[in-house]
């Protein structure tokens, strides 16, 4: 699973607001992205491991809360994990200015530990999605999350300086057309000066706001994408290594090959034969 790193939150069917459950444990990553509004997660059982918010790291852990603010740089690489059971409300901007908070004025705190009132609400909201789907259920969900957001707001939330917050996002905004256009062409042959073009900045301050705001090169940051991109096809594909390379925007097997034992410490082709092996021994 991966995500571009600007997000535009789209709602769910039927409510105001973008609300998963992750009770599968499947492992996936989560590449370092941003979007414009608020993004609240909770861990009801086993762990989030690997969390990566505001260029820290770190594992949230049962019953603990992490708000993401708007602009705040966050990304995930979970490991498989059978008992982790997890909720994320991702809200919209009609969202937040229904709950008549002007966006980016508010900043809240980020890491709450096992604060009894988000703890409530959240058992509250995924009991009732294991409920059967009514207008009732649906409402009580949209009250629950109203709750929850203005508890934060009241409890753990302070004004932001604006002036700051503007040159921030003024400077993240540019990076938005050059990395969509990654997310959507990763496999081609890309350069700075193409992005950079793209971001309507030199190459020199694309490559430096790119630094700045995703601890990470272009370069990196790309070739992480196509090897999540790899690491699907080897999962789910019977393609040759070669053909996976090519497709995955690399120019040869051997040179996957090599971005693979960098990353993950094995081949492709070792990381095909571990997996299919785990498969095998599931019970």
């Amino acid at each position: 699973m991966t995500k571009f790193f600007y997000e535009q939150i789209t709602p769910n069917h039927a409510l105001p607001f973008r609300l998963l459950i992750h009770d599968t444990g499947a492992a996936h990553t989560v590449l370092r992205h941003w979007h414009k509004s608020y993004e609240i997660d909770f861990v009801l059982h086993g762990s989030n491991r690997n969390f990566i918010l505001n260029e820290k790291r770190f594992n949230q852990n049962a019953g603990e809360v992490v708000v993401i603010n708007p602009y705040e740089v966050h990304g995930l690489n979970l490991p498989f994990e059978h008992n982790r059971i997890a909720i994320t409300i991702m809200l919209p901007d009609s969202f937040v200015s229904g709950a008549g908070v002007t966006l980016n004025t508010q900043h809240i705190q980020n890491i709450i530990k096992k604060d009894p009132t988000c703890q409530q609400l959240f058992r509250q909201l995924y009991n009732n999605t294991k409920k059967v789907s009514t207008i009732g259920t649906q409402s009580e969900q949209i009250g629950l999350t109203y709750q929850l957001f203005a508890y934060l707001l009241d409890t753990y939330s302070q004004v932001q300086s604006l002036t700051d917050h503007h040159r921030i996002t003024s400077q993240m905004d540019h990076l938005t057309p050059a990395l969509t256009w990654i997310e959507k062409n990763f496999s081609e042959k890309i350069t700075i000066a193409k992005l950079a073009k793209l971001a309507n900045v030199s190459p020199s301050y694309f490559a430096h706001l790119f630094k700045t705001y995703l601890q990470q090169t272009p370069v990196a940051y790309i070739t992480e994408r196509r090897l999540l991109a790899a690491k699907d096809k080897l999962k789910n594909t019977t393609d040759s290594i070669e053909t996976i390379a090519y497709s995955s925007g690399f120019p040869s097997s051997k040179a996957l090959n090599k971005a693979y034992s960098t990353y993950y410490g094995l081949t492709a082709g070792q990381f095909r034969k571990s997996n299919q092996l785990k498969e095998i021994n599931l019970p």
